[in-house]
Order: C-alpha cells, then structure tokens, then sequence
C-alpha cells in the first residue's frame, strides 16, 4: 500500500516539520513505509515550506512587525516569482496585543517589492485599512487625520480621503481561505474568535467595516465587494489587496501544488494522511489540507489536533489529540499517531 502523509502547521504549537519528524518516527519502527509533504497555502510557516522544496532565498530584509519589532524576514525566488508571507509581519503568533488594537500599516514597507504575497494566519482584523492609510488612503474624523485607522477607533472615523499619489500595486495575492470579509459565515465571525475577539467586538467591527467601506466606495465612485471570495483572507487584507489595491485573489493552495510538484503526486497513493492542528467548516474553504482532499481519490485519514467538521464522514478515519494536544502536543500526537499505526498494521 503507497502512503502519503500531508502536514500543515499545528498553529501554535507544531510546524510541519515537526508533525512529520514525529510520524516519521514511529513509522520506521513499525516499518511502514511512508512519502511525507509538508505543506502550505501561503499562509503561516510558508517560507520555511517553499524552502523545503528548493525555492531559494531572494533578498534578507530587516523590517518592523505590526507591534514595531524589528524582524529579519526572506523575500523568496519561486521559478521566478518574488514572494512574501504577510504572517512575517502580521502573524498571530508575533504578539498578544489585543487584536482591536492591531492593523496591517507595517506591511506598507515591503508590500510593492513581492510579485506575490502569501496571505493567512494572521493577527489582524482590520480589513487591510492599516495598510490603505500607508498607501494614499486617508481616514478621518471631522477633519482630523486618523494616521493609525485599527478596530479600537473604527467608530471615529467619520470620512474618507483618497490622494493624488494614490496608485494601484498589482500583485498576485495567495488566499488560504475563499471565505468573504463580510456577508454569510464572514471571516470575523469564523476567525475573529480565533484571534481573542468576543461577540459584542465581532459586531462592532463588522457594523464599521460595512458603514468604512461604502465611503471608500464612495470616494472610488464605484462599489467595493466584501462578499467576493477570499477577501476574508488575513482578517480582510485580501479584500484591501483586492478590492481597493488591484491585486489578483488565487489559491494559495493550487499556487503550493504547482509550484511544488503536489499536483501531479497527489492521485499516486492509496492511503493519504491528512494532519492539522484542527479540521473544521473553514478547512473545505481554501485550506491546503482541504483541496488535497477533494483531489484525492484514494482512502483519507485525518491525524491532527481536533476534528471539528459536521460531516465525519470525509474520513475513512480520524485520529485526534484532543484539547490536552494543546497543553501537551508533542505527547498527543506520539499517542494518536500510535493508534493509527495500530490501523495501519492490523
């Protein structure tokens, strides 16, 4: 039997390296024989990915992150791309600051030297304004500058103010999720949570994020879309990038599988073995672990953090961690792991 293991990160806990290293392991002692893929969707932990795969560093950059650290980040060669993970900068493991008090105004000082920007697993929840406030976008109250637009001071902004300087990026941009900024199942409401957000803030910036973007619009004379796929990527960067600075919305996912190689691969198994820290609605939105499950045709298991998907019969098999995965993940996965080698060899 031809076994596959496919391992996003566990965020904030285990990389896929680490996922694979453990499974890898425990496998060789019971001589199964496995092919393993640490993968991506552009999101968190995707420069280290691509560079598991012999992309190679462009340029070493220093540049401060969304709390203002200064950070060494790797602007990355693929077949000729330039490439740039906003997580870097963004990324919801740089800091705990509460996320109302967060935007994306760092990434103004990198965002036009990538042809292609990797979007996921960020911080933020500010709809990409930090960023149009350092791109010639310029909110006001009454008719004072709001030079730092972030969730906490959504409500003071009263209009919009596009300058003349004010020009279009281009960009390729890499979605982990087709989930919109606003709308049904929106991403503050599916991610938000995720990030610290409660009920009573989710409303509030989803209320503001509606009422900013009609002046935006507004100021544009033509209508932005919240609701186009994607534009929920990096709480609302995609829509930003998208919507307002001309960038393309692709599939961080179908980018990964080309670029890597996956693509012609991922039908050559009999067994694939999907792992990530949690499996929910949002995964079958984009994710890299859900688009490899809806090309595989052979058997699929889920080995990873949490199952938390309506349909649990995706999976031939699921093997979980459970919450104590959070506290001890390295543990846990040892023990889910030993149960589906159990699977396997019987």
């Amino acid at each position: 039997m031809k076994i596959a293991v496919y391992s996003d990160k566990f965020s904030g806990t285990l990389t896929a390296s680490e996922v694979i290293e453990t499974i890898k392991e425990l496998f060789e002692i019971n001589s199964i024989k496995a092919s393993y893929f640490p993968v991506t969707d552009g999101g968190e932990d995707s420069t280290i990915i691509f560079k598991e795969y012999g992309t190679t560093v462009k340029e070493s950059l220093k540049v401060k992150d969304l709390v203002g650290t200064e950070k060494v980040i790797q602007l990355l060669d693929i077949s000729g791309d330039v490439f740039f993970e906003s997580s870097l900068l963004v990324g919801i493991n740089n800091t705990d600051v509460d996320t109302m008090d967060l935007n994306t105004g760092c990434l103004s000082e990198i965002i036009k030297l990538p042809d292609v920007i990797g979007l996921g697993g960020s911080r933020t929840n500010d709809g990409g304004f930090g960023l149009l406030s350092k791109m010639g976008v310029n909110f006001f109250v009454g008719n004072k500058l709001i030079s730092d637009p972030k969730p906490s001071n959504f409500e003071q902004i009263t209009n919009i103010e596009i300058e003349d300087s004010f020009e279009r990026i281009n960009k390729k941009v890499l979605v982990d999720t087709f989930i919109p900024l606003l709308g049904n199942q929106s991403a503050i409401e599916v991610f938000g949570p995720q990030k610290g957000l409660n009920q009573k803030n989710i409303e509030k910036i989803t209320y503001h994020l509606d009422r900013i973007i009609n002046l935006i619009s507004s100021n544009f004379q033509t209508q932005l879309d919240p609701a186009k796929k994607g534009t929920g990527a990096a709480g609302g960067l995609g829509f930003a990038l998208s919507e307002v600075l001309g960038c393309e919305l692709v599939s961080g996912a179908e980018y990964f599988f080309e670029k890597s190689g996956l693509e012609q691969k991922i039908n050559s198994f009999d067994l694939s073995i999907l792992c990530e820290g949690k499996f929910d609605n949002s995964s079958l939105e984009g994710k890299v672990l859900g688009q490899i499950l809806k090309k595989n045709k052979g058997k699929s298991y889920f080995l990873g953090g949490i199952y938390d998907y309506e349909d649990r019969r995706i999976f031939e098999n699921m093997f979980e961690c459970g919450d104590a995965g959070l506290k001890n993940p390295k543990k846990e996965l040892i023990s889910a792991t030993k149960k589906l080698v159990n699977q396997i060899t019987i």
